[in-house]
């Protein structure tokens, strides 16, 4: 049975595959291959060291370790590994960067409560 807090990934894109569009899911979803799009997730996003792309993220808790280019809207938690280069804003409640980030953009720290309000905000938002 799945839960919202089970940690257990619930969608997966290999490190072979090209995927273009919107993805939305209740579950955790992990990405190491290529994504363009927007993630929606009440979940855990992960993005693999080797992943690539060019999106933006809307999720409870976001781990990036490949590259981004857009923004992630994280309402709990966002941890970015040395393995990784974000290229537009972060906006979230708690944040841990690794040594070694490459970041160019914007970092906004809120409380959760502003965190769900621009969350649902942007999410209607068609960028």
């Amino acid at each position: 049975m799945h839960t919202k807090n089970d940690n257990s990934i619930n969608s997966f894109i290999g490190n072979s595959t090209y995927f273009s569009g919107d993805i939305e899911t209740d579950g955790p979803i992990r990405i190491d291959g290529k994504f363009k799009g927007r993630i929606i997730s009440s979940g855990m996003v992960y993005l693999g060291r080797k992943s690539l792309s060019e999106c933006k993220i809307f999720a409870r808790d976001v781990i990036i370790g490949g590259t981004i280019k857009g923004d992630i809207y994280s309402e709990n938690s966002l941890k970015v590994l040395k393995s990784a280069e974000i290229i537009g804003n972060i906006y979230s409640s708690t944040i841990q960067m690794d040594d070694g980030v490459i970041f160019d953009g914007e970092c906004r720290i809120l409380s959760k409560e502003e965190m769900k309000s621009l969350i649902d905000k942007r999410k209607i938002e068609r960028i």
